[in-house]
């Protein structure tokens, strides 16, 4: 994620590089060249070469800015040392002026690529101190922005939203371009953050705010960033879509470094997807990639993914040096993310607390050697172990697949009832206990609603019982999306069914019951072939303090199930005292502890 930040430096540096004005007439070429930066990269590259032939004619304030572009254009190509080289020309042109700023950004950037650190944070240290004397509030939003990016780079997540969200305040609807930029920034600090699915939301948003505000280079980004959360949150096949079309738009700027970003996560996306000759080709693009160090954290992820690969294949001695290849690659990822962390911190402590940084740095180094040192023994031995064992483990897994799937299979047949779906009454009696035993351990609420459908059996001897399976299967079907996830819901004889319902008081039970019921009577039964009305009665019972296990809910439920049957069907009751002297109510809680 930090190689994303880094390029996102690049981009949002020139889409947020403020329009200064001077009094000649290459003002108008420079502003186009400005505006190419961020629509049409080739475009202005070529703009650029047009114009450098002229550039003895410029005041110096028109040099410094043209300086800047061209800086900004060498980034893009990868070439930062000559980046740096013509940012520091730009400086002493620009000195003064609001867009001293802009060099010092860029060459903040070109130092990141190039692992400089230390030069990196002291050139933002003259950002940040030139933000002091920037009164003008769109300099001062471009400048967070650009600081925002920097810090984006360094992988300093915190900083990143900080000024990211400072831009968007001083921004109004009307500067569409910045308020881009800080939602895309603020979607980035949610992807470090590991919120995937707050970042695609906040990436998606910025893909689409940005496209068709006509910034397309920043719409890739976003959906690039789409891409990426897709993949963290292990959805490959929406990843890969995503990316595709950002790899698409990235190569019509010839953006080098983000192609190269977009294929190690392709590479990534058809892994997961199994596709392996496809995540090859684009892990192979990039092992094809020069040794530098901007290209350090994709050669570590194509040689991962080069190494999976090959076991997979059961290639193992390739594998092997792929492995070798990662943890070399990652050793050099190691030492980089030290030396920023390590910069950043030397720029806010004094000489004693680097010393101590450095030394701690030295003594993690050594640990982190060893630990390597041990994983690339144990995994030789582990490859030599495999290689002899392979075929009998290959067979042993089949056989206890098979065996486990067929378990699973039997064991859902005997909790399922096979007609609706629904538990059957047993295992929904055994985990309806379980659930109580829990309440009940945390003095929580537990409620009990029983219902059965009124004159089931008139419709079986009307319509046929193929109707009658018809109807408890659209019951279930009806009544499935007002269960909550943690509710039980279980069919306990012919058209009788019950709900538990833990961490539940009797009005809850009550509402679930009334809800069901208006469910239940709403059936539209047309599509059976035959017209004919469905309502069920219920029957509530809560918890007691004095109740010891389910059978005493069931029993109380039951016999408000019955009040109900009594006082004319197709409605709610809960159970009260008053009903204890009613002689006539069944007990299906009995029934239930009976069965065997």
């Amino acid at each position: 994620m930090k190689r994303v930040c880094a390029l996102f430096a690049i981009i949002l540096g020139i889409l947020c590089m403020p329009l200064i004005a001077a009094p000649t007439n290459y003002d108008e070429t420079l502003t186009k060249i400005e505006t190419l930066q961020h629509s049409d990269l080739p475009a202005a590259i070529n703009l650029l070469k047009t114009t450098e032939p002229e550039f003895d004619s410029m005041s110096r304030l028109q040099q410094g800015r043209f300086l800047v572009f061209k800086g900004a254009a060498s980034i893009y190509a990868g070439q930062y040392q000559t980046a740096i080289d013509t940012l520091n020309q730009s400086e002493a042109l620009l000195k003064d002026s609001d867009m001293l700023f802009s060099a010092y950004s860029y060459e903040a950037t070109a130092y990141i690529a190039l692992r400089h650190f230390n030069d990196a944070f002291n050139v933002m240290g003259k950002s940040l101190r030139l933000i002091e004397r920037i009164e003008d509030v769109n300099l001062k939003r471009a400048s967070y922005l650009r600081l925002a990016s920097l810090y984006a780079a360094m992988g300093i997540t915190e900083e990143v939203a900080t000024y990211a969200a400072k831009a968007l305040a001083l921004a109004s609807p009307n500067d569409v371009k910045d308020v881009c930029v800080s939602k895309l920034y603020l979607s980035v600090h949610q992807l470090e953050l590991k919120s995937y699915s707050q970042a695609f939301d906040e990436f998606k948003f910025t893909h689409s705010f940005c496209e068709s505000n006509g910034y397309p280079l920043i719409a890739y980004i976003a959906l690039k960033g789409m891409g990426e959360s897709k993949l963290r949150l292990d959805e490959p096949l929406p990843a890969v879509s995503y990316l595709l079309d950002a790899l698409k738009g990235y190569e019509s700027f010839n953006f080098q470094l983000e192609i190269n970003s977009t294929h190690a996560l392709l590479s990534e996306a058809y892994l997961m997807l199994q596709d392996f000759a496809k995540a090859e080709l684009h892990a192979q693009h990039l092992m094809k990639l020069s040794d530098d160090s901007s290209n350090t954290e994709l050669k570590h992820t194509a040689s991962r993914v080069l190494a999976k690969i090959s076991a997979q294949n059961k290639q193992f001695e390739q594998a092997y040096e792929y492995s070798r290849k990662e943890q070399y690659y990652n050793q050099l990822i190691f030492d980089q993310s030290k030396m920023k962390t390590l910069a950043y911190q030397a720029a806010k402590f004094n000489a004693d607390e680097q010393a101590r940084e450095i030394n701690l740095l030295n003594k993690e180094r050594e640990l982190y050697i060893a630990q390597q040192t041990v994983k690339e023994r144990e995994y030789t031995n582990m490859l030599m172990f495999i290689t002899i064992l392979v075929g009998g483990l290959f067979f042993l897994g089949i056989l206890l697949i098979v065996g486990n799937l067929q378990k699973r299979k039997f064991m859902r047949m005997a909790r399922i009832d096979a007609l609706t779906g629904v538990l059957n009454r047993g295992a929904g009696q055994e985990l309806g206990e379980n659930l109580f035993v829990q309440v009940a351990a945390r003095d929580g609420d537990f409620c009990v609603v029983l219902f059965d459908l009124d004159h089931f059996k008139r419709i079986n001897d009307s319509f046929g019982h193929g109707t009658g399976d018809w109807a408890l299967k659209k019951v279930v079907e009806s009544l499935k999306p007002q269960i909550r996830n943690g509710d039980v819901f279980a069919r306990i004889g012919g058209e009788e069914f019950a709900i538990f319902l833990p961490y539940a008081n009797e009005a809850k039970g009550m509402e679930v019951a009334e809800q069901c019921r208006t469910r239940i009577e709403a059936i539209d039964t047309h599509f059976s072939g035959h017209k004919f009305v469905i309502t069920a009665s219920f029957g509530v019972s809560g918890m007691r303090s004095e109740d010891l296990s389910l059978d005493p809910l069931l029993h109380r439920a039951d016999m408000a199930l019955y009040a109900v049957k009594s006082s004319g069907r197709n409605s709610v009751f809960c159970y009260s005292d008053m009903l204890k002297s009613d002689k006539q109510a069944t007990s299906l809680g009995n029934r239930l502890v009976s069965m065997p």
